[in-house]
């Protein structure tokens, strides 16, 4: 019996150990969190990272000995898809990213992690945990290709996601290839979305969204997938403390031309990552801080196992992604259209327009909707009860008198109604204008007089006659401050 009661007490008191050394680890990731612009990859500014830059980088980590690095294939134009390696433990897993080439913000998070793993410091305890238990193999650029041109598919217009069956693409291949020779236990596919999903139907963004994707049409649940959906779980917990709310996941239908699907199906638990919007953050710096942060809690919670105590019923809380958000959302809004005069919402969204390089974004606002917009939200929104949708009028002006404006005098000129300037020795520039507040027009007379659906978002919104608001481009602009700056305007 005292024998009996002595394993007893051994075993509690190791219990108690793992318990305290789980907190001591959890406490250090938080630290991590806090002392992250260590780490931050400072050579990666923003999202648009070419194959050039991601090589370099590597370079620097290779040379260090710590990650091993080899090439697993070439895309469609020849460049190198790169597959690095770090850690001795016995848990194999698998990171992919940028399989879609313009989806870049966990490439950027990655190479965060490679800074946090290289480094000698105080969190040295957390590093040997996770080098020590897992065994880290990472493609940082499945799709060097598309990230060249900064679109989704591959050279041979093949969304690179949906090849998992007929393996038409080299990149396709590559990454099947390597799973099947490493065969880990975890994967991680990680992807960017949409800004314009909510995390349920309200105005939370769907900054982080998960998916544990099924492996046959019924979704079943065994316990590869299981594993996964655990492993959302303790991502989920340590998100919501950084952004609470704004967490959500995918439907769950099965798609067998997936990767994520595949792999499940192979025996891979596997995790989608989703990076979507937050606001104020175009270049998603924010959000791949959140990246950083969910992987590393994840790699801890792999090292020791801990997910398992996650209840599975819990994912079901996670609310779904919903397309219920605009960049900006007027409500209520008086407009005089053809005659009639109603009052309405509008739903304004921007697109994205390439640079010539592939390397900077400008935005195109146009009004998507026109009408009831009950539950859908605005990154922005304006409550224009009392204004009255008000086209701009043109500013007729010499080049050099253009050019000599300062901002605040642009922003006068808006404010007595003018959101338009047309050169009268001249014939001025066409698309996306930087560094300006008011747009060129080489035409006499605005078009556009009233709200129309797929209309540039450039108007007014009026009280009394006198501008409150303007919508610039898409951008808001409350002309009771001094905001002198938009991303960008538009040269008609």
């Amino acid at each position: 019996m005292i024998r009996s009661n002595s394993l007893l007490l051994c075993a509690l008191l190791l219990t108690m150990f793992q318990a305290a050394m789980c907190q001591v680890d959890l406490k250090s990731v938080d630290q991590v969190w806090d002392h992250y612009e260590r780490y931050k990859e400072t050579v990666i500014t923003n999202r648009f990272l070419k194959h050039s830059d991601v090589v370099s980088l590597i370079n620097k980590h290779t040379a260090s000995g710590l990650f091993i690095s080899e090439e697993i294939g070439q895309s469609v134009r020849g460049r190198s898809i790169n597959h690095l390696t770090i850690g001795t433990g016995k848990t194999k897993v698998l990171l992919w990213s940028q399989m879609h080439g313009d989806e870049s913000t966990a490439t950027m998070a990655l190479f965060d992690l490679f800074n946090f793993l290289a480094a000698d410091d105080e969190h040295n305890d957390l590093r040997k945990l996770i080098l020590g238990n897992l065994e880290l193999h990472i493609v940082p650029m499945l799709n060097p290709d598309g990230a060249q041109q900064w679109k989704r598919r591959n050279d041979i217009e093949i969304d690179v996601n949906r090849d998992a069956r007929m393996l038409v693409t080299p990149e396709g291949r590559a990454l099947m290839s390597l799973a099947k020779k490493i065969q880990p236990e975890i994967g991680f596919n990680l992807h960017d979305q949409s800004t314009l999903y909510a995390a349920g139907r309200n105005e939370n963004t769907a900054t982080i969204s998960f998916l544990a994707p099924a492996y046959d049409y019924p979704k079943s649940m065994n316990e590869v997938r299981k594993r996964a959906t655990q492993l959302i779980l303790t991502m989920n917990k340590a998100l919501q403390t950084k952004v609470p709310g704004k967490i959500a996941k995918y439907d769950d239908a099965f798609d067998p031309r997936c990767f994520g699907d595949t792999f499940q199906g192979m025996g891979i638990s596997t995790i989608l990552v989703e990076s979507g919007g937050y606001y104020a953050d175009p270049e998603k710096q924010f959000i791949r801080k959140l990246n950083f942060y969910a992987l590393l809690n994840a790699f801890v919670s792999i090292a020791e196992k801990t997910y398992a105590s996650q209840k599975l019923a819990d994912y079901q809380a996670i609310p779904e992604n919903s397309r219920s958000l605009y960049d900006v959302l007027v409500r209520n809004v008086s407009i005089n259209k053809e005659g009639i005069q109603f009052r309405t919402n509008l739903g304004i969204v921007r697109s994205q327009i390439k640079g010539p390089d592939s390397g900077s974004m400008s935005y195109n606002g146009r009004i998507e909707e026109l009408g009831d917009v009950e539950l859908t939200h605005g990154y922005d929104e304006i409550e224009a009860s009392g204004l009255t949708f008000t086209p701009g009028n043109i500013k007729l002006m010499r080049k050099r008198e253009w050019e000599a404006l300062s901002p605040q005098q642009e922003l006068d000129l808006i404010r007595t109604g003018y959101l338009f300037v047309k050169w009268t020795d001249g014939t001025s520039p066409s698309g996306p204008l930087n560094g300006r507040l008011l747009n060129l027009t080489n035409k006499k007379n605005n078009t556009i007089q009233t709200a129309s659906i797929g209309q540039q978002a450039q108007f007014l919104l009026s009280r009394d006659g006198k501008p409150v608001y303007a919508l610039l481009n898409g951008y808001v602009l409350d002309l009771t401050k001094d905001v002198t700056t938009v991303p960008n305007v538009f040269g008609y």
